[in-house]
């Protein structure tokens, strides 16, 4: 069974104290894995088991006991991201392009990258959204034992700030004609601005009052 509280999955995954260990609760994420279609990564707390074991399954199956991230990318890439404890919610996130991840089941330290290698064959579009679903995937998957879900790594684009003040009919503006200045109403400058003679000067004072 998924587990879908938040408050659950918010806890901090404690270490598996051996591989062997590991890899049993390896074995059952898999299971369920399988069981749960259009699934691509499960993590052991999403199962109800507080350790540090994920499981990924998009290029192939990957197990990673005690897994941390050691260096990332300072580029990002946005996904549309989902999650199984989430059915049927879709987020975007801002994910790393890169990561090498240290794992306890393995030797050598484990690169995922979106980027395509294939410079011999060309581009390859099918390989290159798989490099970048296991990306995205192992990083939020080793979230989910950090006690982070995919809703605490939100993209929100933040909204354009205007570069100059909306300003108002009452607002007080400054004007100039290049030799003379007047503090008027907009609603009076406009006139004497689209006579051509003058102009809003860059300051603009007594906003609203």
């Amino acid at each position: 069974m998924i587990i879908t509280d938040k408050e659950k999955l918010s806890q901090i995954c404690k270490p598996c104290k051996s591989v062997e260990e590991g890899e049993e609760i390896g074995k059952k994420l898999l299971e369920a894995l399988i069981e749960e279609k259009g699934g691509i990564g499960l993590a052991a707390n999403q199962i109800g088991i507080n350790k540090r074991v994920c499981v990924i399954n998009v290029m192939d199956p990957v197990i990673l006991i005690n897994p941390k991230i050691i260096e990332k990318s300072e580029e990002m890439f946005v996904f549309m991201e989902g999650c199984l404890s989430f059915s049927g919610e879709a987020i975007k996130t801002k994910r790393h392009k890169w990561v090498k991840v240290k794992a306890d089941n393995h030797t050598s330290t484990l690169y995922f990258s979106v980027w395509n290698d294939d410079s011999e064959e060309g581009f390859n579009k099918d390989k290159y959204l798989k490099q970048a679903y296991e990306t995205a995937c192992v990083q939020h998957e080793i979230d989910h034992l950090d006690g982070i879900t995919m809703f605490d790594r939100e993209f929100i684009i933040e909204p354009v700030k205007r570069a100059v003040p909306k300003i108002g009919r009452n607002d007080k503006v400054t004007i100039t004609d290049g030799t003379e200045t007047k503090v008027i109403k907009y609603k009076k400058a406009i006139p004497l601005i689209e006579s051509g003679g003058w102009k809003l000067s860059d300051i603009q004072i007594n906003a609203n009052t």
